[in-house]
């Protein structure tokens, strides 16, 4: 079963350009299969024109597209993002190719998840003010389903969660382990768009040193398929301190939200790291 409403799309490249790609896909095509947006959090499919453009927000479960003015691409890209080339004479048939894939690859929209926008819920007379600093959007969305009653900010990278971390305070940090690269300070060829780092081991003392209290790095990898997460086992359960601050390493307690669907369970994650004690 194919994606049943139009796909979402969203242009991330120069005013003229982006006119130009727009007029394109107006006059060819079934114009009920798409529609444009303005922010990547509603997209489908990305289609771009430079690398860095798109290394804050992108989201390995979207489609990208990688629309190519010249006939070399310096930077790394991701194994699944499909290579527009204007100079071959087929870029309009490769964006209907990208869309194509796109509702093919995309679930059906009768499918419900479990966790849904929540109401506004009132804050907690102990509130926490919080940090969730995760790249998976249904992580996110746990959080804010889990952590409801807290002062909750969420970021999603490394640069991201650094700048905020140096103007805002915080009470708890809980950080994934891999985020994606950050491409400040490296080279076209060195930066590799999507590929994770563990920057959550830099953001832990980055966090401590800024003077939260309580800080934990959750990972959801499998320890029998990522060394990292299997050298968590020696640390989990340990927490140290820090400047300070009471942190620990540890596997990510998960919630099943539909069949075979696991996110990290957030509230289990703040009990056993604050367990009641503020101080």
């Amino acid at each position: 079963m194919t994606h049943s409403k139009p796909i979402r799309i969203l242009l991330v490249m120069g005013d003229s350009l982006l006119r130009a790609v727009k007029q394109v896909l107006l006059t060819v095509g079934n114009k009920s299969l798409y529609t444009f947006v303005e922010d990547v959090s509603q997209a489908d499919l990305v289609i771009f024109t430079e690398v860095r453009d798109v290394e804050r927000g992108y989201d390995r479960n979207k489609i990208y597209a990688y629309l190519q003015a010249g006939s070399r691409v310096t930077t790394k890209l991701p194994e699944n993002c499909l290579i527009i080339n204007t100079l071959a004479g087929n870029a309009v048939e490769v964006i209907i190719e990208a869309i194509e894939k796109a509702r093919k690859l995309l679930k059906p929209t009768t499918e419900k998840s479990v966790i849904r926008k929540e109401k506004s819920v009132p804050l907690l007379p102990d509130a926490l003010r919080i940090l969730i600093i995760d790249d998976e959007p249904m992580n996110i969305a746990s959080a804010k389903k889990t952590l409801a009653g807290h002062r909750l900010s969420t970021v999603t990278g490394y640069e991201d969660a650094m700048n905020i971390l140096e103007k805002e305070k915080f009470n708890v940090v809980l950080t994934d382990l891999h985020l994606p690269m950050s491409s400040k300070m490296l080279s076209d060829k060195a930066f590799k768009l999507g590929e994770l780092i563990p920057y959550g081991i830099l953001l832990m003392v980055e966090a401590a040193r800024r003077g939260a209290k309580h800080v934990a790095v959750v990972t959801d990898l499998n320890h029998h398929d990522d060394p990292f997460s299997a050298a968590f086992d020696h640390y989990s359960n340990f927490p140290v301190k820090i400047e300070g601050a009471k942190v620990v390493m540890m596997h990510a307690p998960m919630i099943e939200i539909k069949k075979n669907k696991w996110v990290k369970d957030w509230a289990m994650v703040l009990d056993f790291l604050v367990g009641g004690n503020e101080s």
